[in-house]
């Protein structure tokens, strides 16, 4: 090996600054025992937060509960105003003379509470006259119609409702089949089967 290559593998001494740092002296028992004081204090405060944290979150799962339980209060409230409605219109209709007055009640009932649901977003789905919807409708028969297109709705049996845009209940309607047959027309489906000799 030359001097050469003796001295690339020699390590390079580097230039001290300064003197070398001395070596820390051990904490004395009076800083041992400050130490020893703010850790404790430090898991004291720890533990505190930990516990309040824990009861916080307690508290808010109970109002949560307490909220849910009595959500639709108000809602309750609003339907027990139509409830005494109709008590008032039960009396008046076992000494009513005429039946007009019941039904003039009745009718201001039922404006009463279609206003109480509109105040909670639940609205009347319009299905009559319009085109069969299988997300508003539900089929339940067809029936011929000379005036209404087959797939028109030509009465309901139950209205359907909706809130906030999503559907409660689905309209329960009656369809139309489009126009009846004519003696010609079942003229012509019988040759087509074949049953005219």
């Amino acid at each position: 090996m030359s001097k050469h290559d003796k001295r690339a593998t020699e390590p390079v001494p580097t230039p001290q600054e300064g003197p070398p740092e001395a070596a820390a002296p051990p904490p004395t028992e009076d800083e041992l025992t400050q130490l020893r004081r703010e850790v404790a204090e430090l898991r004291d405060k720890n533990l505190r937060l930990v516990a309040e944290l824990q009861n916080q979150q307690k508290r808010t799962q109970r109002e949560k509960q307490e909220a849910l339980r009595y959500a639709e209060a108000e809602f309750a409230r609003d339907l027990l105003v139509v409830l005494d409605d109709l008590n008032r219109t039960l009396e008046v209709a076992n000494t009513a003379a005429d039946v007009q007055t019941v039904v003039d009640g009745v009718r201001i009932i039922y404006e009463h509470f279609l206003k109480v649901l509109e105040q909670r977003q639940i609205k009347c789905i319009e299905a009559v006259g319009k085109p069969f919807n299988p997300a508003f409708h539900e089929a339940l028969m067809q029936q011929p119609s000379p005036e209404h297109p087959a797939g028109t709705v030509l009465g309901e049996t139950a209205r359907g409702y909706t809130m906030h845009e999503r559907v409660l209940r689905p309209s329960r309607v009656i369809l139309s089949s489009g126009p009846p047959p004519t003696p010609a027309d079942e003229g012509k489906t019988q040759e087509a089967s074949g049953e005219v000799s």
